[in-house]
């Protein structure tokens, strides 16, 4: 890599595709290397017989050149993946890591239906509008994406038998099996930063009592999604942490 910049890496969550940091990667006009990969099992990744966070950042740091220094960013499941980077057992680990609304607490009643979520076949729906409504409603973007933009677009298809979400149902088991979240980030040779928004019905500040690392920022006024919803005050805190690194 001839750049002086880090290379920044973008972890989509559970549902979405790479193209959810869209907006954020106008607002941060980077002038280095940018990746937002589609994680398995998503958009135009392959989909795979086994989901683990470890899995995917294996698939992540294959996009990396040797030594390549990168930084990342993880929104919900991303975050997941970005801890499994951090923890330096899948490739070199990164400078930095910031998470955006990461789900701490599962509880045993949520991991119970897993399993059944993961052995329904995909919907098909009769026309793009039902497939594009179903992607916006798997990955927590009704009301704040509209359904005819590129993000949508990648996240559904056509088949013969007609439209579909473009996500392997069995991805929601890559939470299974994983140690409690509060302990994926302890130990990491990354400093982590972990966020929120001040409305995400997922996580809360009590949520991270237990962990080991500094308490998350909180974006006022802002839910689950904050990248979409206000990609430049994202950035303002992102960049903030790039240049302690």
């Amino acid at each position: 890599m001839t750049s002086d910049k880090p290379t920044i890496v973008l972890l989509h969550g559970l549902g979405a595709t790479g193209r959810v940091w869209d907006s954020f990667t106008t607002a941060a006009n980077w002038s280095g290397r940018v990746i937002a990969p589609d994680l398995r099992g998503h958009g135009s990744a392959e989909w795979s017989d086994s989901y683990s966070f470890g899995a995917m950042a294996s698939d992540v740091s294959a996009l990396l050149e040797a030594d390549e220094p990168y930084v990342v960013l993880g929104h919900s499941m991303g975050g997941g993946v970005g801890a499994a980077l951090a923890s330096g057992f899948f490739g070199t680990a990164p400078l930095v890591l910031a998470t955006i609304g990461v789900k701490l607490v599962w509880t045993e009643s949520e991991l119970s239906k897993l399993p059944e979520v993961a052995a329904k076949p995909p919907r098909i729906f009769e026309d793009q509008a039902g497939a594009a409504d179903w992607f916006l409603k798997l990955s927590g973007l009704l009301g704040i994406v509209e359904a005819d933009s590129s993000l949508v677009e990648s996240g559904i298809m056509q088949e013969e038998a007609g439209w579909k979400v473009r996500q392997d149902p069995k991805s929601v088991l890559v939470v299974e099996g994983s140690p409690p979240f509060a302990q994926i980030f302890n130990g990491l040779l990354t400093p982590a930063h972990m966020s929120l928004g001040e409305h995400d019905p997922l996580v809360s500040p009590s949520d991270h009592a237990d962990m080991s690392i500094e308490g998350p920022h909180v974006f006022s006024g802002l839910g689950h999604n904050v990248m979409v919803e206000d990609p430049a005050l994202v950035w303002s805190w992102f960049s903030s942490l790039i240049s302690l690194s």
